[in-house]
């Protein structure tokens, strides 16, 4: 029988867990065999996956799920990749089912409601959350790299980096550590971009992309001298148009710069007569033909 401090014990750990507890838990919390199928019989409870359950008062989502799904595979089983990117809010969309990494020596039978592979994961690669585990998010962010590709991994990234949620020191301390892993050099790509690496790869993009787009009267890294403000450098600048095109790596990077520096100067820039058209890594990368279209238009106006 279940004591109040059980039962009031049992109740947290249901919320932390979104609604769903597994067999072993509720026997740990004083829940017979019989009481626990007392509960299935009157749907208090109903069956979310082996020896695991969701508590009817408790609405399912795809975090119960994904929880439900990861109790039933175990302890040792981890959150991992694009799931473990989702879990830790890197991504938005849930995956269709999530995916779990499970010791070598386990072998289990494959379920629609859960992707397994077999992976060894170092213990310091691995943290608990709401009740399951799942990969530090310095590992997540280069795993997912290596699974989606640089582009949308560094997406991953970047909004890593913005809320605080990993450092480059340590995206670079866990790369080194698992540098025997698949994907290695997508990890080390996505580091010299997160690094300062995205800036100077637009900017050698823009350049090249402006020869070969035939857009001449423009100059790189150009000093303006703005009344009331000072000097300004400008990273192509076209003076007969008045027009400026300011180069971003990545948001990571744009906002302390944006906060430091960009405001004030770009304020400055407008009250002189000059339009600042801004670009980046992703658009240079994904289809840099809309930003020239947009640049083009632009020059046509101001000349």
């Amino acid at each position: 029988m279940s004591t109040d401090a059980q039962l009031a014990a049992f109740r947290r750990l249901v919320r932390r867990q979104y609604g769903v507890v597994s067999l072993e838990q509720a026997r740990a919390a004083g829940y017979s065999r019989q009481a626990v199928a007392r509960r299935v019989a009157t749907r208090a409870w109903f069956p979310a996956g082996p020896r695991v359950y969701q508590v009817a008062e408790h609405d399912e989502t795809p975090r119960s799920r994904a929880v439900a799904a990861m109790l039933s595979l175990g302890p040792d089983a981890t959150l991992v990749d694009t799931s473990a990117a989702w879990w830790w809010g890197l991504r938005d969309v849930a995956p269709g089912r999530p995916h779990a990494a499970v010791p070598r020596d386990r072998h289990p039978r494959p379920r629609p409601d859960v992707a397994v592979s077999r992976r060894a994961i170092d213990p310091v690669d691995r943290t608990r959350v709401a009740g399951i585990a799942v990969t530090t998010r310095a590992l997540t962010v280069l795993d997912t790299a290596t699974l989606l590709g640089l582009e949308d991994g560094a997406r991953v990234a970047d909004r890593a980096l913005q809320k605080g949620s990993v450092s480059i020191e340590s995206l670079r301390d866990t790369h080194t550590r698992t540098a025997g892993r698949r994907g290695t050099v997508v990890g080390a790509q996505l580091i010299a971009l997160a690094a300062g690496g995205a800036r100077s790869w637009a900017e050698r993009e823009l350049h090249g992309g402006l020869d070969a787009a035939g857009i001449t009267g423009w100059t790189a890294n150009t000093e303006i001298v703005l009344p009331g403000y000072g000097r300004a450098l400008g990273d192509v600048v076209f003076e007969e148009g008045k027009v400026i095109v300011e180069v971003d790596g990545w948001a990571y990077h744009r906002d302390l710069r944006a906060f430091l520096v960009d405001g004030p100067r770009q304020s400055a820039l407008v009250a002189a007569g000059w339009v600042v058209l801004r670009t980046h890594w992703y658009e240079l990368r994904e289809d840099r033909a809309v930003f020239f279209a947009r640049l083009r238009a632009t020059l046509r106006a101001r000349s």
